[in-house]
């Protein structure tokens, strides 16, 4: 059955329970914790929250998932068909997915039958989901009270413009959203005219993604601030060097309850420490920021060529406003709670694609570059294990994680550079940059020293010599073919005696 937020009964509000926040259905015992909607049909023992064709991981039996509220709350199973809930002053419309209709006690408000929204998909009389139902059924109350919302966009070039005709698409279609979508705009000139009035006449952004139309609800803005002004979610898309600097000439000047979201590929690392983008932001701005990751080329994305992305969010309270800002038919986005991953995985990806590219430039074959890239998966999960012990395991098998990584080291632009840095040895990388990339910045190079800057400070570059000999390829100091020598040897590999199941 599919089920809804109503008005609580009597009788239940004596049974309310301490939970705070939405939770669902499950055993006494059992807490809610994920983010999900089912990939396949449910079968008996699996309850999950479902909207529309948003994906998510499967559920163990039993258990329950949640778009919004907070997680962790106990409940107790109960046989009717009716669920109460905490609601935290206000109704809310989730949908609930309750194969065997069990209820539970938690709080104030219930959870009733609603025939007209589905997991499905399809609506009352077996029509799609309206909009205006979507919006209602998956956006937090606290942001529904303040739409519509205005989303400005920092950043521009190829991968910012091509995330700009996702958004722009959704900021016309759901009402929640203010009609005209904002983005920052670096001014520059291109044959003789500024970016933004090409970008705002032509909406076409002609440098970084031409031949590719941008709606017309999309504003190319030049000054930082007047594009962030009033903003309620702020989406960031830009070279990571560049993220410290621009939060800082925004600090003080953005809403205290506005949502970030960060696209970026890179992390901040000092000689001790690494800072992920979302930290920057977050410490920086005072306010809660997601990451978007994923197997993403931008001019495909921009082509609508059929690919999945990850968005990680800590509050529950987000996860439906984020999905409608991105989801479109051949953007699909999958929820989870893993932050770090979804960002150390897409940091990490780069320094894997330029090794696949050195192995490409070498001329060698397809044995030895899944060798090397396997290599550098291993390396990524080990670093995570490590550095982040907290990072799940399931977030390599997202999109976020071993889709990006075979994606950019068969079609990225580190790839590519890299390629061309070991057939052109006399090239530079900042000279092969400025004459592939049209502007666009290489950051598996700029990754890779500032990893192996770090597990140098830390004592730990014996434990990661492939993300070690990468570095050193790339500075010069040894030569392409040594990322197949460093590994050549008679030394045999340990038995793996790992007895735990995938």
């Amino acid at each position: 059955q599919t089920t809804r937020v109503g008005p609580p009964s009597k009788a239940m509000s004596t049974n309310a329970g301490l939970g705070a926040g939405i939770v669902l259905v499950a055993t006494a015992s059992l807490f809610v914790t994920m983010i999900s909607i089912p990939r396949a049909p449910l079968n008996e023992e699996q309850v999950s929250l479902g909207t529309t064709g948003i994906r998510s991981s499967w559920l163990r039996p039993r258990t329950a998932s949640i778009i919004s509220g907070k997680p962790r709350c106990p409940i107790r199973q109960r046989t009717s068909s009716r669920i109460r809930i905490e609601a935290k002053n206000h109704q809310r419309n989730l949908l609930v997915r309750a194969v065997d209709k069990p209820s539970l006690v938690a709080g104030a408000g219930t959870l009733e039958l609603n025939p007209e929204v589905t997991t499905s998909g399809k609506g009352k009389g077996g029509g799609r989901n309206t909009p205006e139902e979507l919006v209602q059924s998956l956006v937090h109350q606290d942001y529904l009270n303040r739409a519509p919302l205005k989303v400005a966009i920092i950043g521009s070039g190829n991968w910012g413009s091509a995330i700009a005709t996702v958004i722009g698409q959704n900021t016309e279609k759901y009402s929640v959203f203010a009609d005209r979508t904002t983005m920052w705009v670096f001014q520059e000139t291109f044959e003789g005219r500024n970016l933004t009035d090409i970008i705002n006449n032509d909406h076409e952004n002609a440098k970084y993604l031409p031949g590719i139309n941008l709606p017309k609800t999309v504003y190319a803005e030049p000054e930082l601030l007047e594009a962030t002004s009033d903003a309620d979610i702020l989406v960031f898309v830009t070279p990571h060097q560049f993220v410290r600097g621009i939060c800082e000439t925004l600090k003080g000047k953005v809403k205290k309850d506005a949502l970030a979201v960060s696209l970026i590929k890179g992390f901040e690392v000092s000689s001790n420490d690494i800072n992920l983008i979302s930290e920057v932001i977050t410490d920086t701005l005072g306010i809660e920021c997601a990451a978007l990751s994923g197997a993403n080329v931008a001019q495909d994305i921009a082509e609508r060529q059929f690919s999945e992305s990850t968005i990680g969010c800590r509050r529950f309270m987000d996860a439906g406003v984020l999905q409608l800002l991105f989801d479109v038919p051949y953007f699909k986005i999958g929820m989870v709670r893993d932050v770090a991953g979804v960002q150390i995985y897409g940091s990490l990806k780069n320094i894997v694609a330029l090794a696949a590219g050195f192995v490409d430039g070498l001329g060698l074959d397809s044995n030895t570059k899944a060798a090397i890239i396997r290599m550098g998966v291993e390396e990524m999960r080990r670093f995570t294990k490590v550095f982040y012990p907290e990072v799940l395991r399931s977030t390599m098998w997202d999109s976020c994680g071993i889709a990006d990584v075979l994606t950019t080291c068969y079609g990225g632009r580190n790839r590519r550079v890299a390629e061309r840095f070991v057939q052109e040895k006399t090239r530079s990388w900042n000279e092969l940059e400025a004459e592939m990339l049209g502007g666009q910045k290489l950051q598996g190079v700029l990754t890779a020293a500032e990893v192996f800057e770090f597990l140098s400070s830390n004592g730990k570059l014996q434990d990661f010599p492939f993300f070690s000999q990468v570095h050193q390829i790339c500075t010069g100091s040894e030569e392409p073919n040594s990322i197949i020598g460093a590994f050549m040897n008679e030394d045999l590999k340990p038995f793996n005696i790992e007895t735990r199941g995938v």
